[in-house]
């Protein structure tokens, strides 16, 4: 949805327009969830929500919440992607 913003609280899922396969999700999307105690209060924390129409005729959802996953940032002069060890007989 265009101009759309989730607020804390809020669960956004999505029709699966693309199935890679028979046991991937029929709906995806993510979820902020806000913490309860033991974090700062207010804390919100973005997970990833996957669902799969189930029952003989679909009548029903069931699925998964999981944290989301962290894209791993470019290598930089200060954090190379990779570690080499300079001692390698290679």
């Amino acid at each position: 949805m265009a101009g759309y913003e989730a607020r804390p609280g809020d669960v956004t899922i999505y029709k699966e327009r693309e199935k890679k396969n028979d046991k991937a999700p029929d709906w995806k999307g993510s979820a902020l969830v806000v913490i309860p105690d033991g974090a700062k209060p207010g804390d919100v924390v973005k997970m990833e929500v996957a669902v799969w129409a189930k029952g003989q005729y679909g009548t029903m959802l069931g699925g998964k919440i999981s944290p989301a996953r962290q894209i791993d940032a470019p290598a930089t002069p200060n954090r190379p992607r990779d570690t080499f060890d300079d001692n390698a007989p290679w």
